[in-house]
């Protein structure tokens, strides 16, 4: 991997709410120096690669949260060596991949669509779900770029591309977009595009994270890089009647980060009303910013604290780097981090001194303090903790207060 990219790495500040366009406020976080994520090595770097100052801005007009700083989706995104998640190996992935068809079999019942769309399709794993429900799927990534020849299922084509270079065809029923709003730059004209080229009657499907669970639980690790927006349900209902859209339906899919999915059409009659939501304050969020940053300090006296004894951290997330970020440890004092892929074995992260190691390569985890390090989903923390407590254990670390 060539490494100069992320030595001096270049971004876009925003000045404006990419929502309702006003000028933005003073950032209510600032995060200097903050750590890219998902990026692992085959060795120990010794520089300081992979930082970049970023802050949280907050729009009190529309409730839309951002970051300020946006980096170049090509260097996230544009190289599969560079990306690393995939659908259909992540457990997270499939387990909600699963609720997502269920919320949109609630809109499409049994009935055979003429085409399917997916925009950041992945690997293709929910339009594989979803092969038998639609004469034809078209799924739109641009990590599929160079690999679209390679799809196996006769009605289901790749287009490896961003969608903003593709022409969508004229006889779409159904158009799905999960977990990727949050990661475009400028989600107004993303969107925009979209449904200009949709009929009346076709049926939109997003998930998105947003900022409503997000303060409810204090998770403010799940601020990076990579997620550009943090929309409320007021700042996206804000949106979708800008270009002419309603909510149909909407469910809290909370072993995925609180995310929202949300069932919306063109000229539809709305089923909420923006005096039913959560008009979100800047105290509100600083408030519980302030509590997070508590919990952290907390969790990293802890670790302090049991030095003298075995620690190694449970789980080589991708989101790693923040939670050092946050507890102010890069886990140097930590002897590993275990995971279970084979794959990610004697691997180090770009901006951590720790390595990971595979299960199997620990002799013996008897007596040792485990501190749980893949605590983005609750449904793989609630896989590892159910592993590790089978396990004769001295002590387990969670980072968290609240699951």
């Amino acid at each position: 991997m060539n490494l100069d990219k992320f030595r001096n790495i270049n971004y876009e500040h925003r000045e404006s709410c990419m929502i309702c366009e006003k000028s933005i406020e003073a950032p209510l976080i600032e995060m200097p120096d903050f750590p890219l994520t998902e990026i692992y090595v085959d060795r120990k770097i010794e520089e300081k690669l992979g930082f970049v100052d970023q802050s949280f801005q907050f729009c009190s007009i529309c409730g839309h949260g951002q970051i300020a700083n946006v980096i170049d989706t090509e260097l996230q995104y544009g190289d599969a060596t560079t990306y690393h998640f995939r659908t259909s190996t992540s457990l997270t992935g499939r387990e909600t991949t699963k609720y997502f068809i269920d919320f949109l079999r609630t809109f499409i019942g049994e009935e055979r669509k003429r085409t399917i769309v997916e925009i950041g399709c992945n690997d293709l794993y929910l339009l594989k779900s979803l092969k038998n429900r639609a004469i034809k799927l078209i799924g739109i990534d641009p990590i599929l770029k160079g690999i679209e020849n390679e799809v196996d299922e006769d009605n289901i084509s790749a287009i490896g591309d961003f969608v903003e270079n593709v022409t969508l065809p004229p006889d779409i029923d159904v158009i799905l977009c999960k977990d990727v709003l949050e990661h475009v730059s400028e989600p107004k004209a993303f969107l925009k595009k979209i449904i200009s080229k949709a009929s009346d009657d076709t049926l939109f499907v997003f998930q998105i994270p947003i900022l409503e669970t997000m303060l409810e639980d204090c998770r403010f690790d799940q601020v990076f890089h990579q997620h550009l927006n943090y929309f409320s349900l007021r700042s996206f209902m804000h949106l979708l009647n800008e270009l002419g859209c309603s909510i149909l339906g909407h469910t809290i899919n909370y072993n995925h980060w609180g995310a929202a999915l949300i069932a919306f059409q063109k000229n539809s009659r709305p089923n909420i009303s923006n005096e039913d939501l959560w008009h979100i304050t800047q105290q509100d969020i600083i408030e519980r910013y302030n509590f997070f940053q508590r919990e952290m300090e907390q969790t990293n006296k802890k670790i302090v604290h049991m030095q003298n004894n075995r620690i190694y951290g449970y789980g080589a997330a991708l989101m790693l780097p923040v939670i050092s970020y946050y507890l102010k440890n890069d886990f140097s004092c930590i002897d590993c981090i275990i995971d279970d892929d084979i794959e990610k074995d004697g691997l180090f992260y770009l901006n951590l001194p720790v390595q990971i190691k595979h299960i199997s390569r620990i002799d013996d985890l008897k007596d040792a303090v485990l501190l749980l390090t893949a605590i983005s989903s609750r449904i793989n923390t609630k896989r590892i903790l159910g592993k590790l407590f089978n396990m004769d254990l001295k002590r387990i670390i969670y980072p968290l207060k609240t699951i």
